[in-house]
């Protein structure tokens, strides 16, 4: 059983990820390095991100099943916000954001069962 608190610690982590770190990639980079950062962003650290969230959301899906479609909907409204609403390549971005997600969360599942 998981409390309030780490709930709450995991949806700060989600804003800061998915929507304190666009923006500075928006807001902050030059357009040189702006792209470069982007792709490191979209590319590797919300993948590797959703993981780890998956991850932890497996031991007690119960409680937490619902914070990946919390990431992936933050990425989505981060992205359209700092960048362009009208990217619709920014919901693929999402949708395999969440199933990286779900997928590491089944996986951490099945792994917590095997070892009770």
């Amino acid at each position: 059983m998981v409390n309030k608190r780490a709930i709450i610690i995991w949806l700060a982590i989600t804003i800061l990820v998915m929507l304190a770190l666009p923006f500075a990639v928006a807001r902050l980079a030059s357009e040189c390095s702006g792209m470069a950062l982007c792709m490191m962003l979209f590319l590797i650290v919300n993948p590797i991100y959703s993981v780890i969230l998956g991850y932890r959301c497996g031991k007690d899906i119960k409680e937490m099943w619902n914070l990946p479609l919390v990431s992936a909907v933050a990425f989505l409204a981060g992205t359209w916000i700092f960048f362009d609403i009208h990217e619709l390549w920014f919901v693929v971005y999402a949708t395999v954001y969440l199933a990286i997600g779900w997928i590491a969360m089944a996986i951490s599942k099945s792994l917590n069962r095997r070892v009770q």
